[in-house]
């Protein structure tokens, strides 16, 4: 996997969360949709770096195939050494699919000698009906893949919400992921609710 100009964006922001027995569900604020590649590229290169399989939930796939590649990631050859999989995000199909979809290909990723699943999507937009379907999907999701090992990264734009309407976000995500990344001068910053 080449990685040359790829940036690492979020390592700093994970001191001791990845080195624990729990594998964590995490969200990240992002000001504006152009931070999601970078910021994705960056845990997926953390995770193939720790022999992770990479899932890639998107709801336009060659969109986000192609903002990974532009950001540094070697999406072609994580595709082709199957490290990474791309998988279509189905609005109309109900929020517990998508996981179980996931499940076949998983068993044999660790069969093969891969650590665990990381996985992220499609950045999630600040209006309330795409934060409304995207936390179902998220619950849904961590119901799943509870004590299994599984690494989450959710991305969600606040950019454009007003400071209380983003303080919601806050608080919304921080109660149902076990931390948050919030942008701060010296990069993400792990915020956690407890």
């Amino acid at each position: 996997m080449r990685t040359g100009r790829l940036r690492s964006v979020i390592g700093g922001a994970f001191p001791g969360v990845l080195d624990t027995d729990v594998c964590p569900h995490l969200a990240v604020l992002l000001t504006s949709e152009a931070e999601f590649a970078p910021v994705v590229a960056s845990f997926y290169a953390l995770g193939a770096a720790r022999g992770g399989w990479l899932v890639h939930r998107a709801v336009e796939p060659d969109g986000d195939r192609r903002a990974l590649t532009g950001a540094g990631l070697d999406v072609e050859g994580l595709e082709t050494e199957r490290r990474l999989t791309i998988e279509a995000i189905r609005l109309d199909e109900p929020p517990e699919l998508l996981a179980r979809r996931v499940d076949p290909a998983f068993a044999q990723a660790l069969d093969r000698g891969l650590s665990a699943l990381w996985s992220s999507h499609t950045p999630v937009a600040p209006d309330s009906a795409a934060f409304g379907y995207a936390m179902k999907v998220e619950r849904a999701w961590e119901e799943h893949f509870r004590d299994r090992p599984v690494v989450t990264l959710c991305p969600y734009v606040v950019g454009g919400l007003d400071a209380s309407a983003a303080l919601g976000r806050l608080t919304s995500l921080g109660s149902d992921h076990d931390g948050v990344l919030v942008p701060s001068d010296r990069g993400l910053e792990l915020f956690r609710a407890d």
